[in-house]
Formats: structure tokens, C-alpha cells, sequence
């Protein structure tokens, strides 16, 4: 006679089938908090809060259910195949979102998986008593995925991310450049040195109408025929902005390990002619290291705006005339590096503030100096988004706004007979009276990540076009100040045929090119429709001189594509650099400058005059 023991377990009630597919779908909710984790603790030293605390969360509801599981009597002959699903659909988890948010590297096809198997012990360990084996083949098991786990982080770096947001993987055996050195304080030069910006150089961020067009010089359209010239190449410190060209010599921004450096260089010969330092280091983590913004240069000034919101006017020989914190107390809350430095450069009075935190990727808008005043966009929880400071003193005339700045620089234009500073901060634009700061008209256009980084273009004197990424696209506003009494600002079409994530889109006889989620575009600007989108080049950065486009690829190289509503034609490539490049180019008569967080080089562009000496008999 059989034993109440012997009998079989009883069919699981609805209640258990509900629990038992519960498991499961822990699991595979189990995967996006787990990897997130992982890869920015592996990026920045530790995991996000947020995404700890979620995966904290998850853990503790999978250990309880597979407890529960476990414990359940009708559930006992299903245990393994429970544990089976939830591992598999673990795995199928992570693979996925390996193949959706990883970039495609070499590193890639190594780390997928290392990644995917070694992620699996974040479900065995919080499953381990589910599971009816033998007690040291479960051990053995979860040591196997240790150790895959522990194989991934000594093979995988973390790059960063790319344009798309997607984690950049690389091989720690990859061996870095090694760091600049330099010497804290200021190495100003004697020798003389102009910084009067003429006709054909490149004074700052986007060329000297900040609008990414240059009628001058006319490049040789045939790169095969007359192919470019490197000049030099050298390696460069970390840092997202480009270089200002004037006369003879070229300035950028960069971080040398845990200082915040302004470099001036030869042009002729990349050698450094001068130096200035900032004991500043600015980190943000999947956006990358260092100072984001380009140096204007004008009227033998030269004007940095630091990561941190860092203020500093040079002389042409790089002395350090004055400093202010455009952000205050942001300087303190940068990396660790900052705390207790000191500095010799005289300060402008600051008022004590609290409004010291900064955007998630740091002050990225260029300054813009328009007679005698400079403006930045700072980006403090004030909400002002447009400070005017004294470019003799650095003494500060007004900061108004009423929403945070986003990562664009201000510019001077003139709509509706007015002119206007224009601001694109986090919810839109806002229009500026330029000496007083008093908001003369916004329009809100952005979007749910509140990064808005392009140059709005001026159509013409009452038509401004507008473009974001992130989904949402462009749009033409109308400006109209005929009854002075206020103004008027009409939408006259939105498309999302042009979303420009981090390249200012250009304007060419009535069409505009730009990246489209990094595919070049061209829309036209009277309707906002699509003439053409083809060309992946990545979330870089273009030019367009005369009527041909400079297209610089997120990748490193630069193409020439010739600008035409009819469609996309590629006149050469340059391989100019070799690793991710948000960086701006710029051209100052033959002279092409591009740079990213590794190296730069300059390149001697063939002219057309040059092109067709070279092709006469």
C-alpha cells in the first residue's frame, strides 16, 4: 500500500501557474537594471542610484517568488523548468539589449558573450534554491558565470556613447595615448602674437557669423585629382569643442588630466605657443570628459567657456586679463580635483550662490561677444539662461532668463528690423534685448530630454527655422514687430524630416542640410518637406563653404558632399581621424582644422584655382 508521501503532488491551482510565470518575467525585467548597472559602474566607478535601487527592488521580488516557487508543494515537479525559463529569458533579454543599445565595435562579438553568459549568475544566485540538482553542481554552476562575469570586465572598457546612445565597448588591452603633460598655471608667451580676425579667418564657434556658412575660400570639388595635405597631427587632451583660427595660430579647449586647459597652437606646425591651466576636471560619465565649448577670439581677446561655466579672457600672448564663474559654485561641485585649488588669475565679483549644479554634459554654449560685452549661457537651477558680461572687467551687467540653458550658444541676429540675442534653452527659444536682457518673445520647441543643440537659422529678415533631435524636428516661425506694442510669432509649418540632435543644420537657396539623426538631409525650407535623406555620417558635424558641404563623420573621417536639392553626391573623403568625434571643423582659407578627445590634425584643402592649375596641360 503506497504512502501519503508517495502520492503525487496535486495539480498547481491558478494562483501557482500565476506565480510560476512570475519568475519568468522577473528575470527578463531583471536585465535592464542589472546591465545598466554594470556598465556605469564599469564607466565612472560606480553604479547609478537610481538603477541600483531598481535592481535592488527586482533581486529581492525574484528571491521571494522563486522562494515561494520553491516552497509550493503542487509546484515541486516544475522547478527546473521554471529556473530554465527564467535563465533563458534572461539571456534573450540581454542579448537583445546588447544588440540594440551596444555599438557596433570590434570589441563587440567578444563582450557579447561574456556579457550575456556571465550576466546570467544575476539570476542563478537569487534562484539558487529553486533549482532540485545537486547542491555543488549549483555552486559550480554560479562560479562558471562568475567567472564569465569577471572575464568581461577584465577584456571590455567602456568607451562612452555613441551619438545614438548606444555603449561604445573597446579592448582594455587597446593601449590609450598617453596624457599631456603640463604644469599648473599660466605659460604666457613674449613673442608677438595679432588676434584681429580678418576676412578669411575662422574667429569661433561655427565660423564668424556663428552660422556654419563660409562664401570663401573655393574648394577644389575633385579630391582624387587634388587630394588634401596633411599638414601635422598630434595628440590632443580630452574635449568636445573645435578651434578658433586667427592669423597664425589656432586655439582649442582640452583636459589634461585633472586640468582645464585653453591651448594655443601654430597653425603652420601644431607646436604649442601657449598655454593656459584650470586646476577644473569635468566628468559626464557616457558624455565624455572635458571642456565642450569653442574659443571666440576678437579684437585681440580670446574668450573661454569651461565645462564648469569657467570665464576667462586672455591677451594674444595667453595672460589671464580675468576670471569669473559664470555658474557660481559650480567650480566646487566638479571632480574631486577641484577642492582646495587655488589660482592666481584675478576674480570678478560674484555674488554667494547656491545655484552651483550643472546640466548632466556641463556649459557647452560657445561665448559670443558682440561690442563691448560678452554673453554665455549658463546653466545654474536659476533659470537664467543669458548672462552679459563686461569684456574689460568681467564685471557681470545683467543674467535673465526664465528656464534653464540647454547646451546651444547664443547668437546675434536680426529679425523684424530688431536686433536680438537668441537663446535656445531647454524648453525653446527665447529672443533678448541685447543690453538689458528683457525677453522680447519665446516659442517653446524641444524636447523630452531637454538637450537643445543646434544654431537657429535666420531665413530672413522676419522667418527663423528651428531644429532638435529626439523626435521631435524642425519648425519655420514667422516673426512679426509691425504693432510695437508686442510681437507676434507665427508657426508656419513643423516636420520631423529634419531632427538635428548635435550639428546645427545650414541654409543653402532655399534648402537645408542637415543630420538627421545622423543621416544627411535636405528639406525644403519653404514646406518643410523631404527632398532627400541618404548617407549615414553618424551625430557629427558640417560646414558648408560656397555650395559644397563639409561633412564630418562621428566615426573621424570627413567627406565633401556637394549641396543640391537633387540629391546626395560624395566628392572624396579625407581619413582625417580615427575615433568619435562630436568636435566642430573648422576652415580658414586652405587651412581645415578638426579635432576629438584623442587628436587633431590640419589639413591644406585643394582650391579650385588649384585644381585647375593642376589639370591644365
Amino acid at each position: 500500500m503506497a504512502s501519503v508521501s508517495d502520492a503525487p503532488a496535486p495539480r498547481p491551482r491558478f494562483w501557482e501557474w500565476l506565480l510560476a510565470g512570475f519568475v519568468p518575467l522577473l528575470a527578463v525585467a531583471l536585465s535592464y537594471p542589472w546591465g545598466f548597472s554594470l556598465i556605469t559602474a564599469m564607466l565612472m566607478g560606480r553604479p547609478d542610484r537610481n538603477a541600483l535601487r531598481l535592481l535592488a527592488i527586482v533581486l529581492v521580488a525574484l528571491t521571494a517568488s522563486g522562494l515561494a516557487v520553491a516552497w509550493s508543494r503542487r509546484l515541486q515537479p516544475y522547478r527546473n523548468a521554471i529556473g530554465g525559463v527564467a535563465l533563458a529569458g534572461f539571456g534573450l533579454a540581454s542579448a537583445v539589449i546588447v544588440a540594440v543599445r551596444v555599438a557596433d565595435t570590434p570589441a563587440r562579438s567578444v563582450a557579447f558573450p561574456l556579457y550575456v553568459f556571465g550576466g546570467m549568475g544575476a539570476v542563478w544566485l537569487p534562484l539558487v534554491l529553486l533549482w532540485t540538482i545537486a547542491w555543488w553542481k549549483r555552486l559550480l554552476v554560479l562560479a562558471a558565470f562568475a567567472g564569465m562575469l569577471f572575464a568581461f570586465q577584465q577584456v571590455i572598457r567602456i568607451d562612452g556613447l555613441s551619438g545614438d546612445a548606444q555603449v561604445v565597448f573597446g579592448f582594455r588591452s587597446t593601449v590609450l595615448p598617453a596624457s599631456l603633460p603640463t604644469e599648473l598655471g599660466v605659460t604666457a608667451t613674449a613673442e608677438a602674437i595679432t588676434l584681429s580676425p580678418g576676412p578669411t579667418d575662422f574667429p569661433g564657434y561655427l565660423g564668424p557669423n556663428r552660422d556654419g556658412r563660409l562664401q570663401t575660400p573655393s574648394l577644389a570639388s575633385d579630391w582624387s585629382a587634388t587630394p588634401p595635405r596633411e599638414l601635422w597631427r598630434r595628440r590632443v587632451g580630452e574635449g568636445w569643442g573645435g578651434f578658433a583660427i586667427v592669423g597664425d595660430v589656432a586655439i582649442t579647449q582640452e583636459q589634461r588630466g585633472d586640468l582645464e586647459t585653453v591651448v594655443c597652437y601654430d597653425l603652420a606646425t601644431g607646436a604649442e605657443r601657449w598655454i593656459h591651466t584650470d586646476p577644473l576636471r569635468f566628468v559626464s560619465g557616457f558624455g565624455g570628459t572635458g571642456p565642450r565649448a569653442t574659443p571666440t577670439v576678437i579684437n585681440d581677446r580670446v574668450f573661454t567657456l569651461g565645462a564648469t561655466g569657467r570665464l576667462n579672457c586672455f591677451s594674444p600672448q595667453g595672460a589671464c586679463l580675468w576670471t569669473v564663474d559664470t555658474v557660481p559654485g559650480a567650480a566646487s561641485t566638479a571632480d574631486a580635483t577641484t577642492s582646495g585649488a587655488t589660482t592666481d588669475q584675478p576674480q570678478a565679483e560674484q555674488e554667494p550662490s547656491d545655484q552651483g549644479q550643472l546640466l548632466p554634459h556641463g556649459v557647452a554654449g560657445s561665448p559670443l561677444v558682440v561690442g563691448g560685452v560678452v554673453y554665455v549661457s549658463p546653466c545654474g537651477r536659476d533659470g537664467k539662461s543669458l548672462a552679459a558680461y563686461d569684456i574689460e572687467t568681467g564685471s557681470e551687467i545683467f543674467r535673465q532668463g526664465n528656464a534653464r540653458a540647454s547646451y546651444a550658444s547664443p547668437a546675434i541676429v536680426s529679425l523684424a528690423n530688431t536686433p536680438q540675442i537668441l537663446v535656445f534653452h531647454e524648453r525653446g527659444i527665447a529672443s533678448h534685448q541685447p543690453e538689458t536682457g528683457e525677453i522680447l518673445w519665446e516659442f517653446p520647441w524641444g524636447n523630452d530630454q531637454r538637450n537643445n543643440c543646434g544654431q537657429p537659422i535666420i531665413v530672413d529678415e522676419h522667418h527663423l527655422l528651428l531644429s532638435t533631435g529626439y523626435g521631435t524636428g524642425s519648425v519655420l516661425l514667422e516673426v512679426d514687430h509691425s504693432d510695437e506694442a508686442k510681437w507676434q510669432i507665427t508657426e508656419r509649418w513643423r516636420s520631423r524630416d529634419l531632427k538635428s540632435k548635435f550639428a546645427s543644420p545650414v541654409l543653402l537657396d532655399g534648402s537645408v542640410y542637415g543630420l538627421d539623426d545622423g543621416i544627411l538631409a535636405c528639406i525644403d525650407v519653404e514646406t518643410g518637406k523631404r527632398q532627400w535623406k541618404r548617407g549615414r555620417y553618424g551625430h557629427g558635424q558640417i560646414l558648408l563653404v560656397g555650395d559644397l558641404l563639409l561633412v564630418q563623420t562621428e566615426a573621424g573621417p570627413v567627406t565633401l558632399v556637394r549641396a543640391s536639392p537633387d540629391g546626395l553626391e560624395e566628392l572624396g573623403t579625407l581619413a582625417a581621424l580615427s575615433d568619435k568625434t562630436w568636435n566642430t571643423v573648422a576652415l580658414a582659407g586652405d587651412k581645415l582644422l578638426v579635432r576629438n578627445a584623442v587628436e587633431a590634425a590640419c589639413y591644406q584643402l585643394p582650391l579650385a584655382a588649384d585644381a585647375t592649375d593642376v589639370a591644365a596641360p
